[in-house]
């Protein structure tokens, strides 16, 4: 279960999932033996399970969460396009029935 954020630095406690931003991974295991050299098919169903984890509002609005196989869960920097961050919207363009 969720209590926390997950960026090890914060720790915030969690109080409302309207805060923040909250990430679902889908985790695919198997389990596969060290020593086994046989090239046979394996036998064992590969097993699904959901994550969750949950970065507060301070943390989400710079960090974003990445799964990977081989290094786990990751924070990572959003990226930060200044120049088109501040960019005001185009105006709306007209439609014309003709």
């Amino acid at each position: 279960m969720l209590s926390q954020c997950a960026n090890p630095t914060c720790a915030k406690p969690l109080t409302s999932l309207s805060e923040g931003r909250l990430f679902q991974f889908e985790i695919v295991s198997i389990s596969v033996s060290a020593t086994d050299d046989t090239s046979e098919d394996f036998d064992e169903t590969p097993r699904r399970e959901t994550a969750h984890f949950w970065l507060c509002p301070q943390c989400a609005a710079t960090m974003a969460l990445t799964l990977e196989p081989a290094s786990g869960l990751r924070l990572i920097p959003l990226e930060s396009d200044t120049g088109t961050a501040n960019r005001p919207l185009p105006a709306p363009r007209e439609f014309h029935d003709c």
